[in-house]
């Protein structure tokens, strides 16, 4: 598979798929949109991606959406708040750590009590290690009516060990069937209680509270999209309540209230396939970029191909930054993902690490057209053993949006120099050739 060699979307012998709030478009209609796209931005990757995307990730470009940023946990948790007080018919939540949290003055339980309580249907979905320890929180929202489920219980692990190693990283809540849904990187987590702005510079305290994080709020069929994800992990865990789960997928698909004009692509990835979407995206969009590649990722070990695609793409001509934490709650990572330093930095691939805030996000902007958000790490773990789905936006407005938020993070870190990173201490050294030995494992 030679992505760096995949056709153009002309020559390409699989038609792109595109969906709008009506439902699939013909292929004349789809045909005529997606060359329409690429004619709007002739410098860029959209002509290769979008080829490669129709023949390997086979997930169609959903159009009418309104997309918002959302940066950091209090901005985040006030959109989910605000619309799930808003909610009639249903919510369904998905995270992988699942915490008590207040937001306005508002428990998060009290609130979804509330609503069970006014006769919204709530489903919550949570990982079995990622929320260990949430079992009083779960009993609370289930004698208030909620259905609650857990994903690859740690105790059943026990029995199957591979299950222990499959975690469900996805954050979603879908609010009234797919009419408003949120995903990225964002937990239900008391770590988010401030803005990374009040985090203190280069301290691990920030760690406890203060993540820097990105999470997106999508109106129109990219939130059905994101509800049809979450149906499939609730019924592929076997949670009670798979009847209402009947003629979810046969629902009007409507014009909602505050749609707007923006292409996406949801693009799910799960060990149970038998190729990593979410990895072919990233790797794809890496591959036929032409002017520039800006990343921001928490966890960041990446496999050998990756590596070279990055450093390919600087000889091409792309600027290729990264923006990387400078302290981490998983040391090994940490010093794994260090270990790739310097043939990145011999590479042209210009590094920073954040000091302000421990940084959590995962987004990429390419070209300043394709962008993505969600709940993917750039490491062994997100590629291979993790349930994870990202948000691929196709739209220079929100690529500006977020490349505003790249620079903003780019003035809050430091270079790591070709010079500067062959003074760093020894122990670094050593902590780094120990870790990358066990990057696949982490």
């Amino acid at each position: 598979m030679r992505l760096a060699r995949q056709s153009a979307i002309s020559e390409s012998v699989v038609p792109i798929t595109f969906e709008g709030p009506e439902g699939p478009w013909s292929s004349a209609r789809a045909n005529e949109a997606s060359q329409r796209i690429v004619s709007a931005t002739p410098n860029s990757l959209l002509d290769e991606y979008l080829g490669m995307s129709a023949r390997l990730i086979r997930e169609p470009l959903l159009t009418e959406n309104r997309v918002d940023l959302l940066i950091d946990g209090p901005a985040t948790h006030e959109a989910m708040f605000d619309a799930i007080r808003g909610s009639r018919r249903s919510i369904d939540l998905q995270s992988f750590i699942f915490e008590e949290i207040e937001q306005g003055g508002d428990r998060l339980t009290d609130l979804l009590a509330e609503r069970a309580a006014a006769g919204v249907s709530i489903r919550v979905l949570v990982d079995g290690v990622g929320s260990w320890g949430a079992d009083g929180v779960l009993s609370k929202l289930t004698a208030a009516g909620v259905r609650t489920c857990v994903f690859n219980p740690v105790a059943w692990s026990f029995l199957r060990p591979g299950r222990l190693n499959h975690r469900d990283h996805r954050k979603i809540v879908v609010v009234d069937g797919g009419e408003d849904a949120f995903a990225g990187g964002i937990n239900f987590s008391r770590v988010y209680h401030s803005g990374s702005s009040f985090a203190a510079r280069r301290s691990r305290k920030a760690i406890g509270d203060g993540w820097r994080d990105t999470h997106v709020r999508i109106r129109g069929p990219g939130a059905i999209r994101l509800g049809e994800l979450f149906m499939d992990s609730w019924s592929k865990q076997g949670c009670a309540g798979l009847e209402s789960l009947d003629g979810a997928f046969d629902r009007p698909r409507v014009v909602t209230e505050g749609a707007g004009g923006t292409v996406v692509q949801i693009i799910p990835s799960s060990p149970d396939s038998e190729q990593n979407l979410t990895y072919l995206s990233v790797l794809g969009a890496v591959a036929f970029a032409r002017v520039s590649v800006s990343i921001t990722m928490a966890y960041f070990v990446p496999d050998e191909r990756l590596e070279r695609a990055l450093i390919r793409a600087v000889r091409r001509g792309v600027e290729v930054r990264i923006i990387l934490p400078s302290f981490s709650d998983f040391s090994g990572v940490f010093h794994a993902g260090r270990s790739h330093y310097q043939a990145l930095l011999d590479g042209g691939v210009r590094l920073f690490e954040q000091d302000t805030a421990f940084l959590h996000a995962k987004t990429v902007v390419v070209d300043d057209i394709w962008s993505t958000v969600g709940s993917t790490n750039w490491d062994w773990r997100s590629f291979m053993h993790n349930d994870e789905v990202s948000v691929v936006v196709i739209d220079e407005g929100f690529a500006t949006r977020m490349r505003r938020m790249f620079d903003d993070d780019l003035e809050k870190s430091t270079e790591v120099t070709l010079a500067r990173w062959k003074q760093r201490r020894l122990t670094h050294r050593v902590l780094e050739r120990f870790w990358s030995g066990f990057e696949r494992l982490l």
